[in-house]
């Protein structure tokens, strides 16, 4: 399966994207100062994200970015109707990313589960049944999302012409090889796999690119260096490529780089013992779930000297710290086998929008967003009243 979607993922394919990209990007960002208010950063890079990801998952441009969409697709997805299944299907993603947020926390049936793990599933089926308990609304935002991508997937299916390259055409091309047998690819799997990629690459693309703006705006010597770079790449309107993008910005590289690291936007990943293993003096039979704690490991002072300030230069490849730092001290992809499939799809979009940002913009704090930030923990880390900014025009 996942070699079935790698060719989206190599760097052939991913320069062709670069354009596609950088038109949503200049659609979703061509008013932000006309406004004169606060804009809230994490709804704007959210519908950035998904419109990105959804030319790439589905092949099918949402619309999201359009600048009249962006306040109506934050507020009106839940009780939108729309006779176009994909808008239908993209209103529900909406909602759920920002309303319900991912949060599984005051899921009682999680809760009950973190402690009597064998108690979990009968809890979950009583508590989704009844209103008003987190795993209701987990369970009914999560049938609205399975019922419209199925529409999208079974249309898809009954079409003749796949060219195109994106991800749910690659998984439908395959079902249809003679190599591939059809009841490996089902139409629940598919669409479990392909919601799976569109969650994937827009929650958390949205959230790092919030975070940099946010920590970014509360460094000036870190926004004036970062300036200095990005203006010194060439005229205002000069596209860079994807090669451009992987070898001509370091220190855009080493800003990412730590505000991943203080911000892990996956404060937790788990894995299953697939053998018998030893870890630590600890014997772990083969099925076990193993939990590792990415977040808290980007912040263990032993592989980075004052963890909670934000310092993009430790990760200078010419820096001592950096030199000495165990690899696997910061892993925000994960790492092996199982690490994120579309860590350098991400990593582009993140540098185009930030490239195109800072080109036209500097962007401060809203005197109305709380300090320190409040966060949720869920599947992916999450600003609880999102990230509120000025943008600011450069002269």
């Amino acid at each position: 399966m996942r070699n079935t979607i790698l060719s989206v993922y190599q760097p052939s394919h991913l320069a062709k994207l670069v354009p596609t990209m950088q038109a949503f990007i200049e659609c979703a960002t061509q008013h932000l100062e006309s406004k004169g208010e606060d804009i809230t950063f994490s709804d704007l890079s959210l519908v950035l994200a998904t419109d990105v990801i959804g030319q790439a998952a589905f092949g099918v441009d949402f619309g999201l970015s359009k600048p009249q969409s962006i306040s109506d697709s934050i507020e009106n997805t839940s009780h939108q109707q729309n006779d176009n299944e994909v808008q239908d299907f993209i209103n529900q993603h909406i909602y759920s990313t920002t309303q319900l947020k991912m949060d599984l926390s005051g899921s009682l049936s999680i809760i009950l589960g973190l402690l009597v793990p064998i108690l979990q599933e009968p809890f979950r089926q009583i508590l989704k049944r009844i209103p008003g308990t987190m795993d209701y609304k987990v369970d009914r935002t999560n049938q609205n999302l399975s019922s419209r991508l199925d529409e999208i997937v079974s249309k898809r299916m009954k079409e003749e012409d796949r060219g195109s390259k994106d991800f749910l055409s690659l998984i439908l091309r395959a079902r249809e090889s003679e190599t591939t047998a059809k009841n490996v690819f089902t139409s629940d799997y598919i669409s479990a796999v392909t919601y799976e990629h569109l969650l994937a690459g827009s929650a958390t693309t949205s959230f790092t690119l919030s975070s940099i703006i946010y920590l970014v705006a509360g460094h000036p010597e870190v926004e004036k260096k970062l300036l200095e770079e990005i203006d010194g790449f060439g005229p205002p309107d000069q596209m860079p490529t994807a090669h451009d993008l992987q070898n001509k910005y370091p220190y855009l590289d080493q800003v990412i780089k730590e505000a991943m690291r203080f911000y892990t936007v996956s404060p937790l990943v788990a894995r299953e013992t697939s053998a018998q293993v030893e870890i630590g003096g600890y014997i772990l039979p083969k099925g076990t779930w193993v939990w590792l704690a990415l977040g808290v490991l980007a912040k263990d002072p032993k592989n980075f000297a004052e963890p909670d300030k934000f310092i993009p230069e430790r990760f200078d490849p010419n820096c001592e710290e950096e030199k000495q730092r165990h690899p696997y001290a910061n892993i925000p992809f994960g790492i092996g086998p199982r690490s994120c499939i579309g860590q350098k799809f991400s990593l582009q979009e993140i540098k185009l929008t930030l490239i195109h940002l800072y080109r036209k913009y500097v962007f401060r704090h809203s005197p109305y967003m709380e300090n320190p930030l409040e966060l949720e923990y869920g599947i992916v880390l999450n600003f609880k009243h999102g990230i509120k900014v000025r943008a600011i025009k450069r002269a």
